[in-house]
């Protein structure tokens, strides 16, 4: 119960952060990765909390996948953003963290004397907040969440 308190207390750090982690200049590179992190550390979180009552141990799970999102950022996500819009990358980020998150909690290592096991429909539910959770706290750090962003959305590719 501890350690999902501290996660949960963790999520409220990022409230205090401005960025925008979309535009990377040289006044903007510190900036960036702090949100990047938070933004990584928020996801990881959320999806962590997810997949709790399954019977995984909270912060073995919470680290592994921390250290799997920021992988998946920085080598699949920003790699691809300039190359695939938005609406297609988004998709296809959930549903690899879904099969991590599920080759992670399959390990024994992870798991509780109680482990019920992580259904994909409950995996790909934790990702798809992990990520949406991420998503917007990036909009919210850019201290402009009622512009409207550009998502590579298939009417803006017309």
């Amino acid at each position: 119960m501890r350690t999902r308190l501290i996660i949960i207390l963790s999520l409220l750090v990022p409230l205090s952060v401005w960025a925008n982690p979309a535009i990377l200049n040289p006044q903007s590179l510190i900036a960036f990765w702090i949100v990047a992190f938070w933004a990584l550390v928020i996801e990881s979180g959320v999806s962590t909390l997810a997949v709790s009552l399954s019977g995984v141990l909270v912060l073995p799970v919470f680290g592994t996948l921390l250290i799997a999102n920021f992988a998946t950022f920085a080598f699949g996500f920003m790699p691809l953003l300039g190359r695939l819009p938005l609406w297609l990358l988004e998709p296809l980020v959930v549903a690899f963290d879904a099969l991590v998150m599920k080759l992670v909690v399959a390990l024994p290592v992870f798991q509780r004397g109680d482990y019920l096991g992580v259904s994909w429909r409950r995996a790909l539910l934790a990702s798809a907040l992990g990520n949406t959770a991420s998503y917007f706290l990036g909009v919210l750090a850019s201290q402009t969440p009622w512009l409207e962003h550009d998502t590579g959305a298939v009417g803006e590719l017309l």
